[in-house]
């Protein structure tokens, strides 16, 4: 049994933790908004009352957060991760954050001693239940060695991909081409409703044939139906393509096809659209062909 931190419950973040209490080890946790732990407690967790005290309980801490500045307000100053280090211990970020955001975070917690692992996820909140989420990783191979079973009880598969920012780097490459398909199955979608096509049938078609991909699998339903519960909002994927514009410029890359998604995404939060689910691409689209469903 490890002695677990965890600092971050939000939708990604509380299933997580709880599947670490499910394999039988010891989780401290630490939230913002304390009522969001309730259920991660009522499961056997213990609540601390900063990101320094989960540390101090803490062999192996895990951060889930929604950006690179609250990573840095959880690691940073006298209440956060960094000043509740001692030598030895492994920090994991698991949050979507840029390269640049990372490397100060990653100096402070190696200046302690300690090991800080990039280890972004890929997959849904309906993965983060099932523990068959996939881990990107990258930092320090020792230590991504040490903790894969720990990431075992939350992902069916983990990767590690160098000793940098390389799963960061990944992690925001993968999210810009989930943008672009949603974007591109707009487009198609919206053809064959001009055309008088059936939409769940048309998108059912698509899902199934060789464009077809685990994204469109679980998104086509979502377009039929026209509800846009958020799995992972416009706004988020906003987020996570700006922080790729980033590392382009970083790393001088081109990403031509998905700045043109990143202007639709910002016509569904000019529209009151921006905290639904991404797949409401389609809906924007829709809107500006005069089509209502």
């Amino acid at each position: 049994m490890a002695k677990i931190g965890w600092i971050g419950l939000g939708n990604m973040g509380n299933p997580m933790s709880q599947n670490l209490l499910k394999a039988g080890h010891e989780v401290t946790v630490w939230n913002r908004t304390k009522s969001k732990a309730d259920e991660v407690l009522a499961a056997g967790a213990k609540w601390a009352d900063s990101p320094k005290a989960v540390t101090e309980a803490s062999d192996v801490i895990f951060t889930m957060v929604s950006n690179g500045p609250t990573l840095h307000a959880v690691n940073f100053g006298d209440e956060g991760v960094v000043a509740g280090l001692a030598s030895g211990k492994i920090v994991i970020d698991m949050s979507t954050v840029a390269p640049s955001e990372s490397a100060a975070v990653n100096d402070a917690i190696e200046a302690k001693g300690c090991k800080f692992l990039k280890c972004p996820v890929t997959g849904s909140t309906a993965l983060a239940q099932n523990a068959t989420l996939g881990v990107l990783g990258s930092g320090d191979k020792a230590s991504f060695d040490e903790v894969t079973p720990l990431l075992a009880c939350m992902s069916a598969k983990q990767t590690y991909f160098g000793a940098g920012e390389e799963a960061r780097v990944l992690k925001l490459a993968i999210n810009s081409i989930l943008a672009a398909q949603m974007q591109l199955f707009a487009e198609g979608i919206v053809l064959c409703e001009k055309a008088g096509l059936d939409v769940a049938e048309a998108g059912e078609a698509i899902a199934g044939s060789a464009v077809g991909s685990p994204l469109y699998g679980y998104k086509h339903k979502m377009v039929a139906e026209g509800q846009y519960a958020p799995a992972f909002s416009a706004n988020m994927m906003i987020k996570d393509l700006d922080l790729a514009f980033d590392a382009a410029k970083q790393y001088n890359a081109a990403m031509p096809t998905v700045a043109l998604t990143r202007q639709s995404l910002q016509a569904a939060v000019a529209t009151d659209k921006g905290d639904l689910d991404f797949a409401v691409l389609t809906k924007v689209l829709e809107e500006s062909c005069g089509i209502t469903r």
